[in-house]
């Protein structure tokens, strides 16, 4: 179905330019800027390689229901519900089963079809056909580095750190070399923008991001 963001994150960034600063030994100012740069660029591409999120938000999303009780969202981990809404009526007999897979619970189950439910002007059951949808607003993700309370898990961070220290090294060992010729050997270097994203990203962050694939 569809999801939207209805309230942004502060800041999406997974590490800050302070910590990066100290992993580089350096302490100046002016590699404030182009830090920022590479924690953003490495913030989104290590979104896109896990297909997730991190940073807390507030969410809006529609899924159709199904006679089994576990209903899953795609932003983890939940935070709160703040209302799940069903052709126009609350739904409030449920629980979150598992914040951290997105679960939800409820033991009449989230029925798609031949829906029996109370009707509000009949003060009785009816009988519904066709799919239900359930519109979920919710709060989902982790507070990220810089910010109070941040509790974004150490390994997603680590990852943040090793991709950006890889790249401004590369970018400074290689910041005036594009291609060379050895013989008949010519080597080409591509950008980090240019490759794939699973090729962009060093190793180790790879390792430690397999922990968050689902």
């Amino acid at each position: 179905m569809a999801v939207t963001v209805s309230v942004a994150a502060e800041s999406t960034n997974l590490t800050t330019t302070g910590v990066v600063k100290g992993v580089l030994g350096v302490s100046s100012v002016k590699f404030d800027v182009e830090l920022t740069r590479l924690i953003g660029a490495a913030t989104s591409a290590i979104e896109e390689y896990v297909q997730h999120v991190f940073a807390k938000q507030t969410y809006v999303e529609t899924v159709n229901g199904s006679a089994h009780p576990m209903l899953m969202l795609t932003n983890t981990p939940i935070i709160s519900i703040t209302s799940i809404v069903c052709e126009s009526s609350p739904i409030e007999d449920y629980s979150i089963h598992d914040a951290k897979a997105g679960i939800l619970y409820r033991s009449a189950g989230w029925l798609m079809s031949a829906w029996v439910g109370w009707g509000i002007e009949s003060q009785g059951p009816r009988q519904g056909t066709g799919d239900l949808i359930y519109t979920v607003t919710y709060e989902a993700g982790y507070v990220t580095p810089g910010l109070a309370d941040s509790d974004l898990p150490k390994h997603i961070e680590q990852a943040c750190i090793e991709t950006v220290v890889d790249w401004y090294r590369s970018e400074k060992r290689d910041s005036k070399v594009k291609s060379k010729k050895v013989g008949d050997l010519a080597i080409t270097y591509k950008s980090a923008d240019e490759m794939p994203v699973d090729m962009r990203l060093p190793a180790g962050a790879r390792a430690l991001l397999s922990r968050r694939m689902r």
